[in-house]
């Protein structure tokens, strides 16, 4: 089994074959190895590739390949823009051997672009699975013309290589993940049986789904966990700490908007509760205390409750009269209740957790804003853009708010909790003199 890739590499090529030719560059450092940024001098290097025993050239020298790929750019004025390009091809590990997996490699280059371009083909044997380094100049010798990296030329890369492998009697990856293409990384990771970044999305969103009845609660679920939303042709989610999107029909045939919304209204009415058994019969009714809240959210509600604010049928809390400086900041107090029962957040971890999914979700929309302004300076007529941009303003004012009141939260929860255990002042007695006593009336 081989997984395959190739990209572009844009650059200066004149370190080329400098470090491949220099015997004394046989053992680097980590320091040397980020040095070293050649996209070719990577390929060939002498430790991975037991010094250069298996290194070899198609159409051209691996010794003088630099100054053979640079005579062809000169030759037809193309040394700029992208100068080469940089493909890969891995085996399972304990699959092939060094020699095996290099006249893979090799024939592979040959029927790919033996006949217009030349390649440096390197083995490398620095890890697990052994693999294979293709550097291909990016202008052909024949004609002049560029390669076309595109997704046909991708395809029959993916084609040749599973063909080879089965010719030498290899494992093919015969349907990759929901059809599409996997990196060997997630693929190992999921054969180990290890956590990865697409499994951790999938259970996520489940999780969501399970507890939404309306694919906005669905969204706004999404949100709570810290991921970044993105709706347009495809629904694409940034997971919280990551940079890049990633379309949620990549995660598999279950994830894509219509099944989405077909498991979502599967469970769209909440399921009833059965009928109650008749309550036996006794002389006294059945009385089920209510749930008591715990942590952050009990003790906002019993201080509002002092506060003298909150309607109860019992008699007054003794120490309203005692607290008419917190009387003041009521209102305070009841936002930050409000945003503690939203969120269900009853200890410091979670009320941690909500700042760092809103500082995230802030971050985002800031983002996404700032690619909407320039956008507009570009555009001035895009008459499009500003209520996009009207309705991101909106939703960080809110997140702003939020944020706000997380940081007075860390600020009054230890002050409120003090003052509780704090005793009451115990009352003092007014003396009363003869003066304030009634009168009695006489006749």
């Amino acid at each position: 089994m081989a997984t395959t890739a190739i990209w572009k590499v844009k650059g200066n090529l004149g370190q080329v074959v400098n470090y491949a030719a220099n015997p004394d560059k046989t053992t680097l450092t980590v320091e040397d190895l980020q040095g070293l940024r050649d996209v070719m001098d990577y390929a060939t290097q002498d430790y991975k590739t037991e010094e250069q025993r298996y290194v070899s050239g198609v159409n051209c020298a691996p010794e003088i390949a630099r100054e053979q790929m640079m005579m062809v750019k000169r030759q037809f004025g193309k040394e700029g823009g992208i100068i080469a390009f940089h493909g890969y091809q891995s085996f399972a590990p304990g699959e092939v051997t060094p020699e095996q997996a290099h006249e893979i490699g090799v024939e592979l280059a040959h029927r790919l672009w033996g006949d217009r371009f030349q390649v440096v083909v390197a083995t490398h044997l620095d890890r697990e699975h052994i693999h294979n380094h293709f550097v291909l100049n990016s202008v052909s010798f024949v004609d002049g013309k560029k390669y076309n990296d595109c997704k046909a030329s991708y395809a029959l890369m993916r084609q040749t290589s599973d063909q080879l492998c089965r010719e030498h009697g290899l494992s093919v990856i015969e349907e990759p993940e929901q059809g599409r293409t996997m990196s060997y990384d997630t693929w190992e990771a999921q054969q180990k049986g290890k956590p990865t970044w697409y499994g951790q999305m999938r259970r996520d969103v489940d999780a969501c789904i399970a507890r939404s009845f309306l694919f906005e609660h669905f969204l706004s679920n999404l949100k709570k966990q810290g991921y970044a939303v993105k709706l347009g042709k495809y629904i694409a989610v940034r997971p919280p700490g990551k940079e890049r999107f990633v379309r949620l029909k990549t995660l598999g045939d279950d994830y894509t908007e219509d099944a989405i919304r077909q498991r979502i209204r599967a469970h769209e009415q909440p399921p009833r509760r059965p009928a109650p058994r008749p309550a036996p019969k006794r002389s006294y009714k059945i009385q089920h205390k209510p749930r008591k809240l715990t942590g952050f959210r009990a003790l906002y509600f019993h201080y509002l409750y002092l506060l003298g604010r909150l309607k109860k049928p019992t008699a007054s809390p003794r120490r309203r009269r005692y607290m008419t400086d917190e009387i003041i900041k009521f209102d305070r107090y009841v936002e930050q209740a409000k945003l503690l029962m939203k969120y269900r957040i009853d200890t410091w971890e979670q009320l941690s957790m909500l700042e760092e999914a809103v500082q995230g979700e802030l971050n985002a929309l800031c983002g996404q804003r700032k690619g909407l302004y320039a956008a507009r300076r570009k555009n001035p007529t895009d008459v499009d853009l500003s209520p996009a941009i009207l309705s991101i303003n909106q939703s960080i004012k809110i997140l702003r708010r939020e944020l706000k009141v997380c940081g007075r939260i860390e600020a009054d929860g230890p002050a409120i909790r003090q003052k509780l255990a704090e005793p009451p002042p115990t009352p003092t007695k007014v003396k009363t003199t003869l003066k304030q006593r009634p009168r009695k009336w006489q006749r």
